[in-house]
């Protein structure tokens, strides 16, 4: 901290430097921890955003100094270079440990808006247990046609038509014409902003940061807001050890699931928690709380689902019906002497049909499930966006996603085959890129919900038919996932809750012998070192600690 710093007699270089940069050593004083990049849609002008955030933290009786790590575009990337979006997390979290080892900080805000850049930053003030707050860009604006309001997947949707022969080559101009220009993450999707909504669970972002439109009055008015709560989240020493325990963990995992459920948001919680200690958070209890856990985020009229969201009352909505059925604790904490209880107590959903009640209309369970089985001992996660519950077919092995983009554009891949897509998981891919054009070509041939998809790399969670990712163990180790050939037959149950191949252990064994361990496609030393360094996806996908 400055003030302790300074008040020292023998730490005159930082009373140097307090009084170079005009700090008050009577205030605390905060750091605004931007993730700025302008060819980033989703982190793009964030600097307006900072202007607010100080002009919180001075109102509130603090200092504010700015620093700024980096980030990488993940709305828009594709092929190659989206293996650096996981791997983003620990760069993340690297670079604020960096930044808050002078211990100048009392506490900081975190302005960024990528799922994995966000928990990274979350990663990194938990190892220099800092006071944190944190604020996004919000969601883009959607643009209308006559089919309704649209967001980033919709226009995915509409080239891979064109692709496909679906639609005319001509229809790419008036794509162009509707791009939107404004900034911010996915309208259309809960899952780029859903790591930004399970802040406000915890209690680290104030209402609607996860919700609330980009570039509006009430996004200011947020990053206001969020200024101000760092100075109080300072004053109080509320660090994110506090904040994070098993009560508000199982909260986040149960707010995720009613929402729709983000299998990159689960594996950052799984991080987070072992970064704290809390260690009862992890495939298992995930899979056990997506039984029990109904989906409730509904998306109505051809609308873009965020901003109906935000309108039906967003997070703090959602946890309150979630609260009334009984599916969290609010007992916790989430403020200093300010439980959950007291923070939604008067809070009351604006839209029945957006913010679903839980009765006896609702099936049980959400849309993202956990299963196991011998393609995936260790556990996969499960995005059901259909009406099915088990599919059975027969493998097309393709050893990445490139490959399997090119079966499709060659019409390989037809209703009921399993399209097994390997050499994607964390180790193998490296990375663990998002399998998202290829989910996107499938639905373009309208294949969505006649064929299935499982991988060891993480999934997108705008698909409507059956696709399993995360696949542990992965791809190049002994397992029966890497030694799948085209024509085996595939079951996917969720009611069994596995993904499986029925083969004799003799023939096992032939294929165990066969096999070559395959090594990713590393591209340079960063991804090399992190790939090293990496843990499965059971266990979050973290940097283990050097020996």
């Amino acid at each position: 901290m400055i003030r302790e710093f300074i008040d020292q007699m023998d730490k005159l270089p930082q009373k140097t430097l307090a009084n170079y940069v005009q700090i008050d050593k009577n205030l605390p004083l905060i750091g605004i921890i931007s993730a700025q990049n302008e060819l980033s849609s989703a982190q793009g002008g964030l600097d307006e955003l900072c202007k607010k955030v100080r002009e919180g933290i001075v109102a509130a009786g603090g200092n504010a100094a700015i620093a700024y790590v980096p980030s990488v575009e993940t709305t828009a990337i594709t092929g190659q270079s989206a293996k650096y979006d996981l791997p983003s997390r620990d760069l993340a979290a690297n670079a604020v440990e960096l930044i808050c080892s002078n211990g100048f900080y009392d506490g900081l805000v975190f302005a960024a808006s990528e799922p994995n850049i966000v928990s990274g930053m979350l990663l990194g003030a938990i190892r220099m247990n800092m006071p944190c707050a944190f604020v996004c860009q919000g969601t883009m604006a959607p643009f209308a046609d006559n089919a309704g309001e649209h967001g980033f997947v919709y226009l995915c949707e509409q080239i891979s038509r064109i692709k496909t022969g679906r639609a005319s080559f001509e229809q790419i101009e008036q794509i162009e014409r509707d791009l939107p220009l404004t900034l911010g993450t996915d309208c259309d999707r809960y899952g780029p902003n859903s790591f930004n909504c399970v802040l406000e669970s915890f209690g680290l972002a104030v209402r609607g940061n996860g919700t609330a439109p980009a570039a509006s009055v009430e996004r200011k008015n947020i990053a206001f807001q969020t200024g101000k709560l760092a100075v109080k989240l300072a004053n109080d020493r509320w660090t994110p050890r506090r904040a994070i325990n098993q009560i508000s963990a199982n909260n986040a995992v149960a707010l995720d699931l009613a929402c729709g459920g983000s299998s990159t948001t689960m594996l950052n919680l799984i991080a987070i928690c072992r970064e704290v200690g809390v260690r009862n958070t992890n495939f298992k209890t995930i899979g056990e709380a997506a039984k029990s856990t109904p989906t409730l985020l509904a998306s109505q009229e051809a609308r873009c689902i965020m901003p109906q969201f935000h309108k039906a009352g967003g997070v703090y909505a959602m946890l309150k019906r979630l609260l009334q059925a009984g599916l969290i604790q609010a007992d916790n904490y989430v403020y200093d002497g300010v439980t959950l209880a007291e923070l939604l107590a008067d809070v009351t959903p604006e839209n029945d049909q957006t913010i679903r009640c839980v009765d006896g209309k609702q099936k049980t369970g959400s849309k993202l499930r956990v299963i196991y089985g011998n393609v995936a001992e260790g556990g996969a996660f499960v995005q059901c966006g259909c009406k099915q519950t088990a599919f059975v077919g027969k493998a097309k092995v393709y050893q990445n996603e490139e490959t399997a983009i090119d079966a499709l554009l060659h019409r390989e891949i037809k209703a009921g085959d399993v399209v097994v897509i390997r050499g994607e998981g964390p180790k193998s891919g490296p990375g663990m890129r998002e399998i998202f054009m290829s989910l996107a070509l499938l639905q373009g041939y309208d294949l969505g919900e006649k064929v299935a998809v499982i991988t060891d790399g993480r999934i997108a969670d705008f698909y409507k038919g059956f696709v399993v990712g995360h696949i542990t163990p992965e791809t190049g180790e002994q397992n029966i996932f890497s030694v799948l050939q085209d024509g085996d037959e595939i079951e996917i149950s969720l009611a069994k809750g596995k993904v499986s191949f029925d083969i004799k252990s003799k023939d096992l064994a032939m294929r165990y012998r066969r096999h070559e361990t395959e090594t990713g496609n590393y591209g340079n030393v960063f991804l090399k070192n992190w790939a090293k360094n990496c843990s499965t996806a059971v266990e979050g996908c973290v940097q283990k600690p050097a020996k």
